[in-house]
């Protein structure tokens, strides 16, 4: 491409190219007077990059016309017939300006031919820019998330106890807030050498700090005992509820962007215990065939979906 920035008088021709190299484009920009003598040379490089290579050179050519705008005019050419005076041509070596001497003819600086290219400079390599507050505003937000795993009781129930858990969480980067609901069966079948068949129905409220992949929370929890003797019905179950507080600590792994694991343990005081009662001869000799301990343990693991 070229362009005359200047009058028809003295006109200035500056044009620009760009070319495919071996492994990268290189930009050139030359500036040339009307008759074809180069003045001014420049260059770049960039990998791939064409619209950042075209963007520099827009810019490199945009602040030499601004240089170019600022020089004072040039001489008008002499008449015919009368040799131009030396203010009038362009000093060099063999034509000093006024003032100064002239170097010697193995001093003089080597002629800078019109072929030859500046060397290229490499163009920086170019950062993303950073993510808008927009984007930022998107990745702190609100989600939720739903769960299905296993749990495995010990002092819930006679025995150990195991079942399904489903959790409903409401996850913030750093905290959640969880809704889970516990189904477990007791594997154990004797109580005071009756058999019994013995579940239990928990609903917990857990309150959790995420830090990486480790998390740790406090946990309320809310169940109901259930037992259904088996022959002979000598023994009585008594229908109670359970509430207790507690810690929990755990992991998380997240398989995907919208599927995790988890696993955690947690320990629970009881606040309002429970008990499976066994009547004797008579209603008065009526006693605890089982009662829950202080503290109940319980393990659990499972899979998270972040909607």
């Amino acid at each position: 491409m070229g362009f005359d920035p200047f009058d028809a008088e003295a006109p200035l021709t500056m044009a620009a190219s760009i070319e495919q190299g071996q492994r990268e484009l290189i930009a050139s920009i030359y500036l040339r007077d009307h008759r074809g003598v180069v003045l001014w040379t420049d260059g770049y490089r960039a990998r791939g990059d064409c619209k950042t290579l075209v963007s520099t050179v827009a810019l490199s050519i945009a602040v030499q016309l601004d240089d170019a705008g600022e020089l004072p005019p040039q001489a008008a050419p002499a008449p015919q017939g009368e040799p131009a005076t030396s203010a009038e041509a362009p000093c060099s070596s063999e034509r000093p300006c006024a003032g100064q001497p002239a170097l010697p003819p193995n001093e003089a600086p080597p002629a800078r031919l019109p072929s030859e290219a500046p060397r290229a400079r490499e163009l920086p390599l170019l950062r993303a820019p950073p993510s808008s507050s927009a984007e930022q505003a998107a990745a702190e937000r609100f989600r939720w998330s739903v769960g299905a795993g296993a749990t495995m009781a010990l002092g819930l129930t006679p025995g150990v106890a195991v079942g399904p858990t489903l959790t409903v969480t409401g996850r913030w980067p750093a905290w959640s807030v969880a809704l889970e609901a516990r189904g477990l069966s007791s594997l154990s079948t004797n109580v005071d050498s009756v058999r019994v068949a013995t579940s239990a129905l928990t609903t917990n409220a857990a309150l959790c700090l995420h830090r990486h992949f480790l998390f740790a929370c406090g946990v309320g929890e809310l169940g109901v005992l259930r037992a259904a003797p088996e022959v002979p019905v000598t023994p009585e179950s008594l229908l109670g509820l359970r509430a207790g507080i507690g810690a929990r600590a755990g992991a998380m792994w997240p398989f995907s962007e919208s599927l995790s694991g988890y696993g955690y343990t947690e320990a629970v005081q009881h606040l309002v215990d429970w008990s499976l009662l066994r009547r004797g001869g008579t209603a008065e000799s009526e006693r605890a065939a089982w009662s829950a301990p202080a503290l109940g343990v319980a393990f659990g693991m499972g899979l998270q979906l972040n909607l």
